[in-house]
């Protein structure tokens, strides 16, 4: 099942800015992204951040949209501190060339 994520956070709970000496407390760099490398229930197949709105999109794959829920868990990803929108979404594309009607 494809999921579309949609993260955002303000410029005051950038954890970007916070590792800058600000934030004793924040990640290194590499571990602040480390969640497109996904985990054994969650495959992330694309990744994008819109970094001046503050904001991260992702379409991930899951047999379980807990699976995901656990992924952008704030408790275990320390970077995201804003919202958090996971949607299911179809491929169409796909569901339409798997029907035969492609170029028809």
């Amino acid at each position: 099942m494809l999921f579309h994520v949609t993260t955002q956070h303000s410029w005051e709970t950038c954890r970007g800015r916070m590792r800058e000496g600000l934030d004793p407390h924040s990640k290194p760099p590499s571990e602040m992204y480390r969640w497109v490398e996904g985990n054994n229930d969650v495959k992330v197949l694309c990744a994008w951040e819109h970094p001046s709105a503050q904001r991260y999109y992702a379409i991930v794959e899951a047999d379980e949209y807990e699976s995901v829920v656990e992924l952008f868990n704030p408790r275990m990803r320390l970077m995201w501190v804003g919202d958090i929108d996971i949607l299911p979404v179809d491929d169409i594309v796909s569901r339409r060339k798997d029907s035969g009607d492609w170029g028809q």
